[in-house]
């Protein structure tokens, strides 16, 4: 499983002349103008719904006005910061594979990918190559042109005034924080992550020397992509803050939509699985566990068997416990008029 931070610049076309000033607080997406590509859809309830475990495709989100990043008298970047709230929910967890991706691009479009490859991003013929100027198991990483990372680390934090660092496993399907910000002066990219209900770290996961005025173009769209392979897992934003030339907006964790919740699968009944009877209902269970008569018996082995009656044969035993010999009628559930007479025996019994 892998979940990576990826800026990413790709010299593919011209951005449209107009532009925002990148100042955007999504507390949810309930009437949020995004461009949706691919699996990408807004639920119901105003999550950002990336990927589904019922289909295998690319899915991407951006905001829909590119950014002015640059200042057009020195040609620098010099701040910018985001936010944003996420969970992924795999179908199976111990072998979720596919990942997603913060994302800083001059276009929407990446053409030529293909499902379950290099977020939605890249492919065979791009993966890696210089043209692209793309600044992008359980770990974040920063790569640049391709899935080489060139900063990483295991998914965690560092709680303020508790020392330690603390694991966090991206695909628990809780809902988790990450922050991103740009020093143009110190020319510094740091990344920060945190369970949703933490204060923000004081030390950053991530912190990555890097002038990014190198590789950005004056206006950029910013968004998110991710891609399921044949692992199919969720990936939810639930809100997000971005702002250039200052801090990102705290995220107002109140007005957050719910995630779904997950299904319980239905456990499969035990091979030992003990069902009460009709007659046990009216007289009280008075019984042995059948995983202890099964024992007992040896399976219900035919060397151990004694006799074969009307309703049922009778095998000896010997209890694990006490050591104590015992006979042991198995009767059939079919026989309803041999269970009866079972019945009548067992109430004759002083």
């Amino acid at each position: 499983m892998l979940f990576v931070i990826v800026l990413a610049v790709s010299l593919l076309a011209n951005t449209a002349p107009t532009h925002e000033t990148g100042d955007f607080t999504y507390n949810g997406f309930g009437s949020v103008n995004l461009s949706l590509d691919g699996l990408a859809a807004l639920t119901g309830n105003g999550l950002l719904k990336l990927t589904s475990v019922n289909q295998q495709n690319n899915s991407r989100a951006f905001h829909p006005n590119p950014i002015k990043f640059k200042n057009s008298s020195d040609g620098a970047v010099h701040l910018f910061s985001t936010t944003f709230i996420f969970a992924i929910i795999a179908e199976y967890p111990a072998l979720a594979g596919p990942r997603f991706a913060f994302v800083i691009a001059p276009r929407r479009e990446f053409p030529r990918d293909r499902p379950g490859y290099d977020f939605g991003l890249f492919n065979e013929t791009n993966n890696g190559n210089s043209s692209n100027h793309i600044f992008d198991d359980n770990h974040v990483g920063i790569d640049v042109n391709g899935l080489l990372s060139v900063k990483y680390s295991p998914a965690g934090y560092t709680e303020n005034d508790i020392p330690g660092f603390r694991n966090l496993s991206l695909i628990s399907g809780k809902a988790k924080q990450v922050w991103v910000d740009y020093d143009g002066v110190q020319k510094q990219i740091r990344v920060t992550l945190a369970p949703v209900n933490v204060d923000r770290p004081n030390t950053p996961l991530l912190s990555l020397s890097f002038n990014l005025s190198l590789i950005f173009k004056e206006t950029m769209y910013v968004g998110f992509s991710s891609s399921t392979g044949v692992l199919l897992t969720s990936h939810y934003i639930l809100g997000w803050s971005f702002l250039v030339n200052g801090q990102a907006h705290r995220l107002d964790l109140s007005q957050l939509p719910r995630l779904p919740h997950k299904k319980k699968k239905q456990k499969k009944r035990r091979k030992f699985a003990e069902v009460l009877e009709d007659w046990e209902c009216d007289y009280g269970p008075h019984r042995f566990k059948y995983k202890d008569l099964y024992v007992a018996t040896k399976g219900f082995r035919d060397q151990e068997l004694l006799g074969v009656g009307g309703f049922g044969r009778v095998y000896r035993g010997v209890l694990p416990t006490s050591k104590t010999e015992i006979a042991v009628k198995r009767v059939s559930h079919e026989s309803r008029q041999g269970m009866r007479q079972f019945i009548v025996e067992i109430i004759s019994i002083d």
